[in-house]
């Protein structure tokens, strides 16, 4: 009869543990899906103040996963270029990784191309404005005397 007992109570002991650690994990994995949903919002609010603050840009994060170092990868595609960068969950900290500048130096050219050739025709609109009010000026003028 006691080794019943004792086998009843052993029993009990797993399946209190086994609730427990199902409790555990299902806590440990929501835990997890709020880290990757702050990764990914971080991701962007870096890669959107970054890229060019104050401008809209198609900011596309995709995914994150945890690294074997506690931190999350985060992958997203920043005007069609896919980026990496790492999420550290403690500090609350994106960072990215080393990337070419080049098509980002591009795009600051051709913006300031198209700012060139904006105010070069404003310009112009004024000075064909600013000869007409001449010409007004002048034939008020010679109707006056």
């Amino acid at each position: 009869m006691k080794m019943e007992k004792s086998n009843f109570i052993n029993g009990k002991y797993v399946l209190v543990g086994a609730i427990f650690l199902s409790v555990l994990a299902g806590t440990m994995g929501c835990s997890n899906e709020k880290t990757k949903i702050k990764a990914k919002e971080s991701a962007s609010q870096y890669w959107l103040d970054k890229a060019y603050p104050g401008k809209a840009y198609d900011v596309q994060v995709i995914e994150a996963e945890e690294a074997d170092d506690g931190n999350f990868r985060v992958k997203g595609i920043v005007d069609g270029e896919t980026r990496y960068g790492m999420f550290n969950p403690e500090t609350e900290n994106f960072t990215e990784g080393y990337y070419s500048l080049a098509k980002e130096k591009d795009k600051k050219i051709a913006q300031l191309e198209q700012e060139v050739r904006y105010w070069k025709e404003k310009s112009e609109g004024l000075e064909k404005e600013n000869y007409k009010y001449k010409v007004q000026l002048n034939i008020n003028d010679k109707k006056s005397k």
